[in-house]
Formats: structure tokens, sequence, C-alpha cells
């Protein structure tokens, strides 16, 4: 049972002034991260509780994905993706990479299940393949034609599906 009603504290408490809008647990569960409403991202070191804010976003952050090795986090607080290196001791002190492809400011992130393929989405419904590992620039774009208020890769990372606020989902074949 996840959540025992009998016995409703917390486990770990993770306090911070700002408002969360979007949480993501690293894969291999040693960071939380939080988009916030004050226009930074909070991680908490899940064993200790320790925190590090890592700030320079022109608007609130809402988009955070995580890769599947816990290394890279994807964040979005405007036009441009910003992607930490969480490898080693952390972000903290570090330089994001920062992907600058789209006019629009972001609207979803997801990063391939068992690749190395980040996607990005933003309100003009452009959406941009990248390899944060390997390159800066974008491996492939193209218009939705809509606002992509969500992203999901397929189990086998084949395809793409984008869906939008009209109710419309789109799957996309992705070929390397």
């Amino acid at each position: 049972m996840l959540l025992n009603p009998d016995r409703p504290e917390a486990k770990r408490h993770f306090p911070w002034k700002g408002a969360s809008l979007k949480l993501a647990w690293s894969p291999d569960g040693h960071y939380v991260a939080s988009g916030d409403q004050d226009s930074t991202v909070h991680f908490w070191y899940s064993k200790s509780g320790e925190d590090l804010q890592m700030w320079g976003y022109p608007t609130k952050v809402r988009e955070l994905a995580w890769d599947r090795t816990s290394r890279y986090l994807a964040t979005g607080g405007g036009p441009i993706v910003t992607v930490w290196d969480c490898s080693g001791k952390g972000p903290e002190g570090t330089t994001p990479l920062q992907l600058n492809a789209h006019r629009e400011f972001l609207s979803a992130l997801a990063f391939q299940q068992g690749g190395a393929l980040l996607a990005s989405a933003d309100n003009d419904g452009q959406i941009v393949l990248w390899a944060p590992g390997k390159a800066r620039n974008p491996l492939a774009q193209m218009s939705y034609g809509a606002a992509a208020t969500q992203i999901a890769w397929s189990p086998d990372d084949r395809y793409l599906a984008a869906g939008s606020a009209e109710g419309v989902v789109e799957v996309f074949s992705v070929t390397a």
C-alpha cells in the first residue's frame, strides 16, 4: 500500500518557501526535482534532504523530464530547453546545456524510455528532437499545427505521441 490512511505522516519532509508546479523523481531515486512558481528549479537529495536551487529562468518552470539514467534533467521555463547534468556530485555549480530551437514557451518535455533522445514541444505546435549528450543542435523539427500540451514516447521508443488542447492525439514515427 502506498498511502496508509491510519498513518498519514510524511516519510520525508522537503521544505521550501516556493510553490511547486511540477515534481519529478530521478529514476535512480537520488533526486526529487521541483519546477517552481518563482522561476527556479529546486533539487533535494532524497536520502539526506540536502537541497539546492537552480535559477535564471524567464518564467515559471512547468516542465521537467529525467532521462532513464538519471544523468540529465531537462527543464522548461520559457522557450529554451535547459538540461542539467546531474552526474558526479550533481548539478550545483555547473553550467547547464541550453537547447534553443523554439520561438514560443515550452509546453512539454519527454525523454525516450530506453534511448537517449529528448522531445520538446511548445505553445506554437513545434516539436523538436534532441540528443543532449551528443549535440546542441536539433536532430529533427516539425510543426504539429496546434499547441502540444503533452508528448509521450511509446514503450519501444519508435513513436512519439502528441496531444493538443483541441482533443487531438497524433502519433509520429521516429526513425534514426
